[in-house]
């Protein structure tokens, strides 16, 4: 109920400072409001004035220009219109209803403000008459508790009189019975003695009996031990025979992983050897392919071009470009300078150009067709040579049904040597 009502203190406080701090910042507001109406009006006698001045200098053109068009006639006209005009009218028009706007902010400004500080006066009068009516009940509240307090004083003031002629009262009885219980504490000291001495002899002849026991079972006990450190001897002599048996065990495993890791070895030397000599056949054949391209593009120059000395010299750049390998077909030698009689034996030549393009397509294709075959081989191997351990084993199973496929690699790889 305390931390309640405290709670309710506590709140009804931070009310009004907030309602202390609404109306500062009301009042602040409506000063704000005020600085910027005072901005606003001289903001609009600065944009009057800046009119009047703009007609003043646009009057003072015009008269000067009216001058300098006139002459002398100008002079009478000038002193007709009397020189500069006094105030102008929509300038006083302006003025007048810049005036009235500011007023009228005023005024709006001006009523809210009253309105403001009669709903300010409004709350805090409310709020007064609250905290009136809360102090009233408080001080009836407290009035009551002091007359509530009052009573239980006068009751506790009773029962403390009443309370200490008990505590009197219990005083003679509780000396009456500590007299009682000494009397019957220096029997129960004689009753103590008396069982003391009693336990005295009943513990010597039990503990005789136990000592008397205690021997019996020692000397179980060192028969028993007697009879398992027996067991235990036996028990290490087949475990040292164990242990020895084991250790041979192991190193006849370990003598057998060593033999299959250098059959691993081995079986990873020659797919090493296949794929190297694969390569190089593979780089024969493209070697080859070239050659054979480089042929046919020769025997299409021997057809195309009549030019003898640019037909030779195409010839030997290409030549030099070819590599030195064997041709598929038939022989086809003599060809470099069998174009110098071609105006006089078209039909032979021909004839023979096109058996020696026959032979070099078909050798071209068979080339192809090899090289594809190898490059698949090439690349099944390369990606079954990353499996290692138990993979490698297995995969020596089917090499061991191919004794020749090292022999067959190394006579390719020397093959392919001798055509390089």
């Amino acid at each position: 109920m305390h931390v309640l009502e405290w709670e309710a203190r506590k709140r009804a406080d931070e009310v009004r400072e907030l309602q202390k701090a609404l109306s500062d910042a009301h009042n602040f507001l409506f000063d704000e409001r005020q600085r910027l109406l005072a901005l606003q009006a001289e903001n609009d006698e600065l944009r009057l004035q800046e009119i009047q001045d703009r007609k003043s200098i646009q009057q003072l053109l015009a008269l000067q220009q009216g001058g300098a068009g006139a002459g002398g006639g100008g002079r009478h006209q000038q002193g007709g219109a009397g020189g500069l005009p006094g105030p102008n009218v929509d300038h006083l028009l302006l003025q007048i209803e810049s005036l009235q706007a500011q007023l009228n902010e005023q005024k709006q400004l001006a009523s809210e403000r009253i309105a403001a500080l009669l709903e300010d006066r409004r709350i805090r009068e409310a709020e007064e008459e609250a905290h009136r009516r809360q102090l009233a009940a408080q001080l009836e509240a407290a009035s009551e508790r002091l007359g509530r307090l009052e009573e239980q004083l006068r009751t506790t003031t009773k029962d403390y009189i009443v309370a200490r002629r008990e505590k009197q009262a219990a005083e003679e009885r509780a000396l009456e019975a500590q007299m009682a219980l000494a009397a019957e504490r220096q029997a129960f000291l004689e009753q103590g003695a008396e069982a003391r001495r009693r336990a005295a002899a009943e513990l010597a002849a039990v503990r005789q009996e136990a000592e008397d026991k205690l021997e019996d079972v020692e000397s179980h006990l060192r028969g028993q031990l007697k009879s398992k450190e027996e067991e235990l001897i036996n028990l290490s002599s087949v475990h040292t025979t164990s242990t020895a048996a084991y250790d041979r065990r192991v190193q006849e495993l370990e003598l057998k992983a060593a033999r299959l890791g250098e059959a691993n070895k081995q079986l990873e030397l020659r797919r090493a050897l296949d794929v190297e000599g694969w390569t190089a056949d593979v780089s024969a054949l493209r070697k080859m392919l070239t050659a054979v391209d480089i042929k046919l593009h020769e025997m299409r120059l021997v057809e195309r071009l009549e030019d003898d000395d640019r037909l030779d010299a195409i010839l030997h750049v290409l030549r030099k470009k070819a590599p030195k390998v064997a041709l598929p077909g038939p022989v086809v030698g003599g060809k470099a300078g069998g174009h110098h009689h071609h105006h006089h034996h078209g039909g032979a030549d021909a004839a023979e150009a096109q058996s020696v393009k026959s032979a070099l397509a078909e050798g071209l294709q068979d080339v192809r067709c090899r090289v594809r075959e190898l490059e698949q081989r090439l690349a099944d191997k390369q990606k079954q040579m990353p499996t290692g351990g138990a993979g490698a084993a297995g995969a020596g199973a089917p090499g061991a049904g191919k004794p020749g496929s090292a022999r067959a690699a190394g006579a390719r790889a020397v093959s392919a040597s001798r055509r390089r």
